[in-house]
């Protein structure tokens, strides 16, 4: 997201306020003015003034300017280029304004247009004049920060910051969420929660100050270090109800689910408690289980708000998950109906029909949700898996590869999109052609490297998997999977053990918790005859994750050191997680299991 977004829809407006202005100053100057001649000023026509008339009846209370031809020109005609999308011209004809004279409302006036041009030279000169002709104007300092942040100079945002809230304490809290909303977007998880931290007003415990940090912390899923500031909020307004909610947000991510539910039932509970709170309150007891008083909750709050968005969502949800899609489908229907400002009740709609095995309305569903939804890609595995579990594969490849066409950015990831479900489906020689396709489409592309690397395997193309997985090697040495992937094949395939070794063992030290690696070092260590090292690596692995191959492995290194007792109940725990795994029953078969 850039610095300025430039919404022209809202920039009409302002330019209509600044001719207005302009009109008031030369209403108020017009005795004084009545003998100069402005040099070919634009002409303002009794329209403009009509229309301006219905947009803001009653014109601001402007301080006196002394005007004279010259500036009268470059006001008026900076307002025109402005409307005419001339934006360049605007700003440097407001800029000569503003340094003709000693005008907060000027200096103003090209600030804000100013901050349409991203030019920084630009935008900085125009707030120096500002803070020269205006300096106790909080709205300045605050309008600074982002420029600020910008330039990774958080002191001077920490500086602004508290200029403006001595000036304006009033208006703390606004300031603080526009602050925290920049934070958010221009800043480090760090620097910007140290922002907030640093300011005068929260290290004098001011509520809006220390909910404003504990939001920020929330956001960065930085739950203990938010908690202590909600608490200090609590101390000082004890039945605030916002801290409380976010405290119990807090409570409910750290893992105290029962302690959230208690710290607001009795809030909840009171007959002034706000549908917020409320509202806060049966979501929390849904995300603890306790469905029947939630829905009790989220139905009365229906009645009472009728068309609240959020409310009816949070039922449907809860009658998708209680599996009554009729219900579900009534309430994110209405949602639809409404307009659906999130962009997601399409989406759910389909899970519904889904839900009530209807799956031409799911598909249609599916399909109507437009790219700029946030359940846009979910929509799309939906309706491909949907379509290739209906027996119409054909259909959903076709669908992947018109998806391919609309959006070219997003391609790579359908062509591993449909190789997954290919592969799930055991079409493995598809697999391995849509990879080809691909990589002629996009030559040297790791990702399509390591998945046509994987296709190659269950069809017994080893020097395909090889020339692969090296060819990523050779642009990234330190790919922990490629390492792996190509170390477990050598393994398992080939005699080259010792290179095997060296590839895993590197794969392990970048990654050593993960137990797909520590499988594949026991592994390789089994087929080099180094035992006891091959059951400490596999046991390993089978404590971080009991995969049932993972269990197969050990179980055969297990007997063949006469450990058959050991082993047997190894390979009887992996039967009990996929009984028919086919490389724990060759294994135990094998061994006359």
């Amino acid at each position: 997201m850039g610095l300025l977004q430039v919404r022209w829809e809202n920039s009409y407006y302002l330019v209509q306020r600044s001719l207005l202005l302009c009109l008031s100053i030369l209403l108020a100057a017009c005795a004084s003015a009545a003998n100069q001649q402005p040099e070919q000023v634009p002409e303002i026509t009794t329209e403009q003034v009509e229309q301006q008339a219905v947009i803001e009846p009653e014109a601001e209370q402007l301080e006196p300017i002394p005007l004279t031809p010259e500036l009268m020109y470059y006001i008026l005609t900076a307002e025109i280029a402005g409307q005419q999308g001339e934006i360049g011209v605007a700003v440097d004809l407001y800029e000569k304004a503003a340094n003709m004279v000693d005008s907060p409302a000027v200096a103003e006036r090209s600030a804000e247009i100013t901050n349409y041009t991203r030019d920084q030279q630009r935008i900085d000169r125009a707030l120096k004049r500002w803070v020269e002709v205006a300096p106790n104007d909080p709205d300045i300092y605050i309008l600074q920060t982002p420029f600020l942040m910008l330039q990774g100079d958080f002191d001077g945002v920490i500086t602004a910051v508290n200029t403006a809230l001595s000036l304006a304490p009033e208006k703390t809290a606004g300031y603080l969420a526009q602050v925290s909303e920049n934070l958010n977007v221009l800043a480090p998880h760090e620097p910007a929660l140290n922002v907030l931290s640093q300011l005068q007003v929260y290290k004098d415990n001011n509520p809006e100050a220390l909910l404003a940090y504990a939001r920020m912390a929330v956001s960065y899923k930085q739950y203990d270090a938010a908690l202590p500031a909600v608490e200090t909020v609590l101390q000082q307004q004890a039945e605030r109800e916002d801290a409380l909610i976010l405290k119990a947000e807090i409570l409910q991510r750290l893992g105290n689910g029962a302690e959230a539910i208690t710290l607001l039932s009795k809030p909840a509970k009171k007959k002034d408690a706000s549908a917020d709170l409320r509202f806060a309150y049966a979501k929390l007891l849904g995300e603890n289980n306790q469905m029947a008083q939630s829905r009790m909750i989220l139905e009365q709050l229906n009645d009472e708000l009728p068309n609240n968005n959020e409310i009816l969502f949070a039922l449907g949800l809860l009658a998708l998950d209680e599996k009554d899609s009729e219900q579900a489908k009534k309430y994110f229907n209405q949602l639809v109906k409404q307009g659906d400002p999130s962009n997601q009740a399409a989406f759910f709609m389909g899970l519904s029909e889904e839900l009530s095995e209807n799956t031409d309305a799911a598909l249609i569903w599916y399909a109507s949700i437009p790219a700029e939804s946030p359940r846009f890609q979910a929509a799309q595995s939906r309706y491909i898996n949907l379509l290739a579990d209906n027996g119409r594969l054909d259909e959903a490849r076709l669908h992947l590869k018109l998806l391919r066409k609309e959006q070219p950015g997003e391609a790579v990831s359908y062509y591993t999109f449909e190789a997954a479900f290919l592969r799930d489906r055991e079409q493995y020689q598809a697999v391995f052609d849509l990879y080809n396709e691909a990589l002629n489409a996009y030559p040297g592309n790791l990702t399509l490297l390591y998945g046509r690397a994987m296709a190659a395997e269950p069809l017994n193309r080893l020097s395909v998997l090889e020339e692969d997985l090296r060819a990523i090697l050779a642009v990234q040495p330190d790919n922990a999977a490629a390492l792996n992937a190509l170390g477990y094949t050598l393994t398992d395939r080939t005699d080259q053990h010792q290179e095997a070794l060296m590839l895993i063992s590197k794969a392990v030290a970048l990654q050593p918790n993960d137990p797909f690696y520590l499988d594949s070092l026991g592994w390789v260590n089994y087929r080099l005859g180094n035992l006891p090292e091959a059951e400490t690596y596999l046991k390993q692995a089978v404590v971080l994750k009991p995969d049932p191959e993972f269990l197969a492995h050990l179980g055969e290194v297990l007997w063949q050191q006469g450990k058959h007792s050991e082993a047997k109940r190894v390979w009887k725990q992996g039967l009990q997680k996929s009984a028919d795994n086919k490389l724990l029953l060759e294994t135990m078969n094998r061994f006359g299991q």
